[in-house]
C-alpha cells in the first residue's frame, strides 16, 4: 500500500509537470487517501504494524521487479480512474467554478488514456515475469491461481480499453466510465481476491 501511494502520487506529479495543471491533484488524492485510510486501519486493527520474514517462495530477486511493475500498473491505472472522475464531472457541471478550473476535456482525455498506455505496458512486463518466477517457485509458469486469473481479466480490460480507442477512436465519456470500471476489477485484484480467495498467492491474511 506504501508503495501504491507512493507511485500513484509521482506518476500524477509527472503528468501534472507535462500538462502543467495542479487541480486534478484533488481527485488523485482521493485514492491516495483511501489507501492510506486502508492502511492505518490494517494497521491498527489487525495489529499489522510488525514486519513479518518473508515465507521462502518470495526470497526472490523476481520479487524486486515484478512486484514493481505491477505496483506501476496499479498506480496509473487508478490515476487515469481518478481523472475520469474529473472527466465526467466536468462534462456534467462544464459551468461550475470548481470544474472551470479543471484542465480541458481534451486534455483529460488524453492524460487517461497515457496513463493506461503506461500501466498496460508495466503490468504486460509484469504478469510474463511472474510466469517465470511461477516456473521456478512452483514449478509451472500458469495454475490458474486467483490471483493470477484476475490479474488476467485485468490485463485483458485494459487491452480491450485500448484496443477500442485505437481501432474505434474511443474517447470522452465512454472511456471514461470503462476507466471507472477497471479500477473496480484493478482494485478486486489487488485486494478483493486477498480478501475472500485463497490460493498460491495467499502469503497473508486481510
Amino acid at each position: 500500500f506504501v508503495l501504491f501511494c507512493w507511485l500513484t502520487t509521482l506518476f500524477y506529479l509527472y503528468y501534472e509537470e507535462i500538462y502543467n495543471t495542479k487541480t486534478l491533484g484533488a481527485f488523485v488524492m482521493l485514492v491516495v487517501s483511501a489507501a492510506v485510510g486502508f492502511l492505518l486501519w490494517y494497521t491498527f486493527a489487525r495489529e499489522a504494524s510488525d514486519i513479518q520474514p518473508l515465507v521462502r517462495a518470495l526470497k526472490s530477486w523476481w520479487m524486486k521487479v515484478h512486484v514493481p511493475a505491477n505496483f506501476i500498473g496499479y498506480g496509473t491505472f487508478a490515476l487515469s480512474a481518478m481523472v475520469a472522475v474529473a472527466y465526467l464531472l466536468k462534462k456534467r457541471f462544464p459551468n461550475s467554478y470548481v470544474m472551470a478550473t479543471l484542465p480541458t476535456l481534451e486534455v483529460m482525455d488524453d492524460l487517461m488514456y497515457k496513463a493506461i498506455a503506461v500501466g498496460f505496458a508495466f503490468f504486460t512486463i509484469a504478469t510474463v515475469l511472474g510466469a517465470f518466477w511461477a516456473a521456478e517457485a512452483w514449478g509451472g509458469y500458469w495454475s490458474w491461481d486467483p490471483k493470477e486469473t484476475w490479474a488476467l481479466i485485468v490485463w485483458l480490460n485494459y487491452a480491450a480499453w485500448l484496443h477500442l480507442r485505437f481501432i474505434k477512436g474511443m474517447r470522452g465519456v465512454m472511456a471514461s466510465y470503462w476507466a471507472l470500471i477497471g479500477l473496480l476489477i484493478t482494485g478486486f485484484a489487488f485486494l478483493g481476491v486477498n480478501m475472500f480467495l485463497s490460493g498460491l498467492h495467499s502469503y497473508g491474511t486481510l
